[in-house]
């Protein structure tokens, strides 16, 4: 295996399992989930920013603007802010389920800028995903801990909607942007779009004297750990490889809702998760094996039809 490859594969399973306690953060902050996202991107741009200015006067690094960072960066971050409000309202496990679908409709926008349609077999595995997450939802209640479920279901949807966005973004980003330019710019797009929402809720600074040691750890180890290994899995994995990496996330925060918060998933909500964790994982490692096939094996139809009619023609 390429170590590249391997080491952004083990970046992309960091990110994961970090990713997978943030439920833990966020609830016992007891702050909004305003403040939470906010804190995030504010203490990594800090933090990143500092780091950056080192790198210039080392003159090992530098901070270009990057229009397409920045722009990722606010989908990014309306998508942290969409899961931390869906943490607030529902169960863990769903939270992160619904925000991991975001590989499965970068799938979407991806076919859709390359003007074409979805290969069938693609659009199998949405519709797996869709089955999975209807399931997940019409069988949402109290039983999952909540306190309002389908607007919890909602708020992560929108996540997944928004992470979409980031994850077709940095695929498309070129490749001589570095690591510190997209974390950087990431960091500070978000930090700006979340001052919006933050300005225009309702007493946004409540229990911030209790809870700020949280949001210190969501700023540094959400913030700019989580953001880095992921900005660095994207430059080697393909949106729907780093998709099935995603899968650890959702298993993780059910699991830290059930030992912490005595959270319960249903067994129909169970098979919910099975089907699309699998269409995610199913998908991630079709286009794996599609990347690794020679190129002579992925000629269009049309042009093997062209060759066999120009050999019968000789032949003949």
């Amino acid at each position: 295996m390429n170590k590249g490859y391997l080491s952004a594969f083990l970046a992309a399973t960091l990110a994961s399992m970090l990713m997978g306690t943030l439920c833990i953060f966020v609830r016992e902050s007891g702050c909004s989930a305003q403040l939470c996202s906010f804190s995030r991107f504010s203490i990594g741009l800090l933090c990143i920013g500092l780091y950056a200015l080192w790198a210039i006067f080392r003159k090992t690094g530098s901070i270009c603007f990057s229009g397409r960072a920045f722009v990722s960066g606010i989908g990014i971050s309306l998508c942290i802010l969409f899961y931390f409000l869906a943490i607030k309202e529902t169960s863990a496990g769903i939270a992160a389920l619904l925000a991991a679908t975001g590989p499965l409709f970068a799938a979407v926008w991806e076919a859709l800028l390359e003007h074409h349609l979805p290969p069938k077999r693609d659009a199998l595995l949405i519709l797996t995903a869709g089955l999975g997450i209807v399931l997940v939802s019409m069988l949402a209640g109290p039983a999952t801990g909540g306190q309002n479920d389908a607007l919890g279901i909602l708020y992560g949807l929108c996540s997944g909607l928004f992470y979409s966005v980031y994850v077709v973004l940095n695929r498309f980003m070129q490749a001589d942007i570095s690591l510190l330019q997209r974390t950087f710019w990431q960091s500070a797009a978000g930090a700006l779009v979340l001052l919006v929402p933050l300005f225009f809720s309702s007493n946004p600074w409540l229990h911030l004297d209790s809870g700020w040691p949280w949001l210190l750890g969501i700023g540094l180890c959400q913030g700019v750990a989580v953001l880095g290994l992921v900005a660095y899995a994207m430059r080697k994995l393909s949106s729907l490889e780093f998709g099935i990496v995603s899968c650890l996330d959702p298993i993780e925060a059910a699991l830290m809702g059930f030992l912490f918060y005595a959270e319960v998933i249903k067994a129909g909500q169970w098979c919910g998760f099975a089907l699309v964790l699998s269409a995610i994982m199913a998908k991630s490692v079709l286009t794996r094996r599609d990347s690794l096939q020679p190129a002579a094996e992925q000629k269009p139809a049309a042009e093997d039809d062209y060759e066999e009619e120009y050999n019968e023609g000789i032949t003949s």
